[in-house]
This record gives structure tokens, sequence and C-alpha cells, in this order.
């Protein structure tokens, strides 16, 4: 590297061709290589998700769910960060009404955070006196709640995977709050009936899908969203009729569909604002600044911003209310 006017690093053509074939060419470069391609595939992506430690870093109260705003019609330019962070606050109360007391000594007392993220409801629930246990196959989540809420229990592993016989007829409540979407709707099936309470309650907040999604002849745009945001959540109405084969009824449930598209749009903007603009702006800087990197880097970083439109176009709130709903489902057995 030489310096630049400003005295700092400045990295050169040459010096960047010689790190990056030396370390594909190499031989102790390519053994290292090879043994962390062999760690990556023996270890989940979701055991090392550093998509969830930045949102954590991003947001604060350790939520990464969507957030509820009582004013549906909240434009997505007058959404702040404290805004949203009130708004997954204010969704937390949501499910925190559908608790019920029961004596703090039965066993119907104890609660699962069933793909407790970051541990966000974990703490409400503690606050409010609550025995919550949390539960994620997510190494570093586990480690985040263990070291944040150290008074909270928390299960690493996959809920379909947790110990029936050590937990059989536990827990008088289990919550999945945007965590049943990415588990096998079988193993969860089997695992509700074993470790909850006879008596117990079932709270489920999450997205489904409705209707049929857009043709791929579609529109671009529309066509990004169905390869992508479609198939995302579980089949409403084959939801509802695992319930009623598996003997559980639905004692209440809200659309709230509404209320949590403003946490779409606020995605939305942050994308078309400042990601995707800031993606092109080091793209062109990179090419008005070193040419020869640039042209190394090219097709990588058109790649980039590919991914980076498709994953804006998922965010399109008029899309997913037009073939999703988000329900808060208060389930026990019949």
């Amino acid at each position: 590297m030489s310096a630049g006017s400003g005295g700092g690093p400045r990295l050169s053509s040459r010096w960047v061709l010689k790190q990056v074939f030396g370390r594909a060419l190499l031989p102790h470069h390519i053994f290292r290589w090879l043994r962390r391609r062999r760690v990556h595939r023996r270890v989940p992506t979701v055991h090392a998700n550093a998509q969830l430690a930045l949102y954590n870093r991003m947001l604060p109260g350790d939520f990464l769910h969507y957030g509820y705003f009582d004013d549906p019609d909240t434009p997505p330019e007058t959404v702040s960060f404290d805004a949203f962070h009130r708004a997954q606050g204010r969704y937390a109360e949501v499910l925190l009404d559908l608790i019920e007391q029961p004596d703090a000594q039965s066993s119907d007392a104890r609660i699962l955070d069933a793909g407790c993220g970051m541990g966000g409801m974990l703490g409400i629930l503690a606050a409010a006196g609550h025995d919550a246990t949390g539960l994620t196959p997510d190494r570093f989540q586990a480690d985040h709640i263990r070291n944040a809420y150290p008074g909270v229990p928390v299960l690493h592993c996959r809920f379909e995977d947790i110990d029936v016989d050590r937990f059989k007829a536990y827990f008088g409540t289990i919550i999945n709050a945007e965590s049943l979407q990415y588990m096998d709707s079988d193993g969860v099936f089997a695992a509700v009936d074993k470790i909850m309470a006879q008596s117990g309650t079932w709270i489920v907040a999450d997205y489904f899908r409705v209707g049929n999604p857009p043709a791929r002849a579609a529109p671009i745009s529309a066509a990004l969203t169905a390869d992508r945001a479609d198939r995302s959540g579980w089949q409403l109405d084959v939801f509802r009729a695992r319930l009623r084969e598996q003997g559980y009824k639905v004692a209440h449930e809200a659309d709230i569909t509404a209320n949590v598209l403003p946490t779409l749009g606020f995605a939305r903007l942050l994308a078309d604002r400042i990601a995707l603009p800031v993606l092109d702006f080091a793209h062109d800087k990179l090419r008005a600044k070193n040419p020869a990197l640039h042209y190394v880097l090219e097709n990588v970083a058109e790649r980039a911003r590919d991914a980076a439109v498709r994953s804006a176009a998922v965010l399109d709130p008029a899309a997913f209310a037009a073939h999703k709903r988000y329900l808060v489902m208060k389930i026990r057995r019949t």
C-alpha cells in the first residue's frame, strides 16, 4: 500500500491483485480456504447469522420482528428509528395482552418463546414477572440472551428438536412470534402437542400466504416479489386445516396486516434512499479512483446490486398486502 494525500493508506490495483491471487493460489492459503469451507458446511448459516447481529446493532430493544403501528396510515417518511422501536414494543404489548395469568405455582405459568430472536420479548416477559424460557437455534442469539438477560433460561436448539420427554406438558403458554414461517409444520405440531400443558395456550403471530402469487410473466418488480416474498410464510388455509386435524381451535384471532405495513414502507424507504445509493456511490467512486480494480470487481459489484434490488422489491407493502395476512392467533386444544 502507498500513502495518499491525507497520509492514510491507499489501495493500489497491484496490491489488491497480489492479495486476491495470493490467497487463491498459494498452498498455505488454499489449505486455510478449504478448512473454512468445511467448517461453513458443518455449521448451519443460522448459527452464525451476521445479518441478525447487524439488525441488533442498528435497532435497540433486542427485537427482530415487525412493528405494530396504531395508525396504519403512518407515512414511511415520518417513521424514525425511535418510532420504529416504539412500534416493536407495541407489538410485544399486543402479544402480552393474550397471556393469561394462572397461579404462579402452576406449571401453566411457564412460558416458552420459541424462536426468541435476540430476547426482546423475553425481557418484557421477565419484567412483567412471568416465568419465561427462550429457544433459538442461533448460537449468536443464545449467547447474547445469556449475557443480556442472565436470569432467563434459553434453549439452544430448533423448536422441532426440543427434548419432548424433558419438557412434556411443561409450558402453559407457547409463543411463536414471527418464527413459525421458518419451521417444519410436522415438527411444530409434534412439539406443541408434547410440551404444552393440556389447558395451555399457543400464541402465533406471523404472516401467512393467501391467494395465488403473481404470474411469472408479470412486470419485473412483481415477478421478483413473487420469487422471493411469496414463498415465505405458511399457507393460511393449510394451517387452519392442520389445526382442525390436530385437535386445536382458534380462540382469538386478529388481522394486524395494516398495522405492520408501515414497517415494510420504512424498510423500503431505507433501501431506496440509503442502501442502493450507497452501493451506486461506492461503485462510481471505485471506477473513478481505481479503474483497474473496478474492472476486476465489476461483475461482483453488479451482482451485489442486483441482489440488493431484489431484496428491495420484497419490501413492497402493496405486494405484501395482496398475498399475505399478518395474524395474531390464540390457539387452544378442542
